[in-house]
């Protein structure tokens, strides 16, 4: 958790949502709609098959545009995660000790 006045972020949650994301994208990836609709003998009208295909063809596309914008984003969440981590890990080397433990101990 890294935390500042009025900023607080759970660089854990930051990396899941980056995973989770890019598992998204690689489930996603090489599954191409255009094979979904098979042959047009199974729809008894060449009409309705080419429409289907259409559709399937566009929405691919449409699939793929999608997967490369999310593929950047859950990179970039994992990058953010990262830079998040190693900044609180620095800072909390520059403290030198526990700051409250005076008062802890009636100091």
């Amino acid at each position: 958790m890294v935390n500042s006045p009025g900023f607080r972020v759970d660089a854990d949650k930051v990396a899941e949502a980056g995973n989770g994301i890019s598992r998204s994208v690689k489930d996603q990836d090489n599954f191409e709609l255009r094979g979904l609709c098979g042959e047009s003998d199974l729809y008894g009208h060449q009409g309705l098959h080419d429409a289907l295909m259409d559709f399937c063809v566009r929405w691919s596309d449409g699939l793929d545009v999608l997967t490369g914008d999310g593929g950047a984003i859950g990179s970039a969440l994992t990058k953010a995660a990262d830079a998040y981590r190693g900044i609180d890990d620095a800072t909390a080397r520059t403290l030198g000790g526990d700051p409250g433990q005076g008062a802890v101990d009636g100091g």
